[in-house]
Formats: structure tokens, sequence, C-alpha cells
């Protein structure tokens, strides 16, 4: 396998338990701000093509005030995510720019920039790359939309839509084999190898924006 790329502009990467430890501290401190969670909807197809289901905009100007549903999703990320990570939050002037990039269909770029508009979401970026082959697909979903990912050795910006904090799911979309798909990502920290995904298998990343 080859070797994660290096970015000498990035902090060295936390042990992972550290991480995991700053990470809680984070997701605790958005649950106490009272912020809300929920689905964009829809999903886009193999192709990019898109969904025959319109996605549902985000309803209602700062979602549930209680924090009850962020604090759902907090404590299910906590007992369900295989790791934690941090990922930094592409400027709003730049998301039209950022999604020309992703295979979301229109409909669905479109409800990402009224969200995003309403100040109900954020975009984050996480690169992803090949540690293995070189080159495999990838499924990422966050808030109920999927893009399909073409992976290289050469790291791949991946656009989220998230809201501060939650998951991103990441699946293999063709069979790896027995080896598994070896592929890395980039948080804050810096490049982490991810666990080895493997046929109908997934990844689950608790994710916080900052």
């Amino acid at each position: 396998m080859s070797a994660p790329p290096t970015e000498p502009s990035r902090q060295p990467q936390r042990p992972r338990s550290s991480s995991r430890m700053v990470v809680a501290g984070l997701l605790a401190a958005v649950v106490a701000g009272g912020f809300g969670v929920h689905s964009l909807g829809g999903a886009s197809d193999a192709g990019g093509g898109g969904s025959s289901t319109t996605p549902t905009a985000l309803a209602g100007q700062g979602g549930d005030t209680s924090g009850g549903s962020l604090r759902t999703v907090v404590n299910h990320t906590r007992a369900h995510a295989d790791l934690l990570g941090e990922m930094p939050m592409i400027a709003p002037e730049r998301a039209a720019d950022m999604l020309q990039f992703t295979s979301f269909d229109i409909n669905q770029k479109n409800a990402i920039l009224a969200a995003l508009k309403r100040h109900e979401i954020v975009l984050a970026e996480m690169p992803l790359y090949d540690m293995g082959t070189g080159s495999s697909v990838v499924s990422v979903e966050s808030m109920g939309l999927t893009q399909i990912v073409h992976l290289t050795g050469r790291p791949r910006t991946v656009v989220l839509p998230i809201r501060i904090a939650g998951e991103v799911t990441i699946r293999a979309v063709n069979d790896p084999g027995a080896a598994g798909l070896h592929a890395g990502a980039i948080f804050v920290p810096g490049p982490t190898p991810l666990p080895v995904l493997y046929k109908d298998g997934q990844l689950v990343i608790g994710v916080v924006v900052q």
C-alpha cells in the first residue's frame, strides 16, 4: 500500500484517543448551543444523474431550538461511529462553485444552497484518497444525500452538507475483494487511514465542522 499524502501546512496528527476526547467535547458544546438536525432527503444515483425524489429543504429557521434532535444524533454517534474527525468549513461564497464538483443533481444542489442561505447547514470538506490500488469508488452519505466519489492516490475533496455535527457514512460501490478497500481521509489534524471497507460494509464517521 502507498503511504498517505503529506500536507506540510497541516498540524501533526493527534493520537486517536486524544482526537476522540476533543471531538466529543465539541459535540457536547454544539448540543448546548441548541442546534437541530434534519435531513435534506433524496440521493444521487451511481452515475450522478440524481434521484427521482426531490430533496426536501430544511424546514424552519434554526430548526429545533431545544437541541433534542442534535443530542440524539450526538449520542448515537458516540455509540456507533467507527471514528471521529474534525473537518474545515467551506466559505459560503464558495458553496456554489464547490457543489459543481459533486454528483448531486440540480434539485439537490438547489436544496443545499437554499438551506445554506437560511443558515440551517454548512458545507464541510473532507479530502479522501485511495491507499491501496489507487483507484476505487465509494458512496458518501451526509444528511440523507448520497454522492458517488471516484478515488485515486491523490486526495479528492468531498463536499459534505452538514449541521455543525453529525454522521458521514462511506461504503464501497464495487466489491473490493478479500483485501478490502484501503482509503484515507484528511481531517483537521492531518491525513488519517480509515478502517478497511469490505463488501456490503460501511464506515460511519462522526464529524464536527470548524
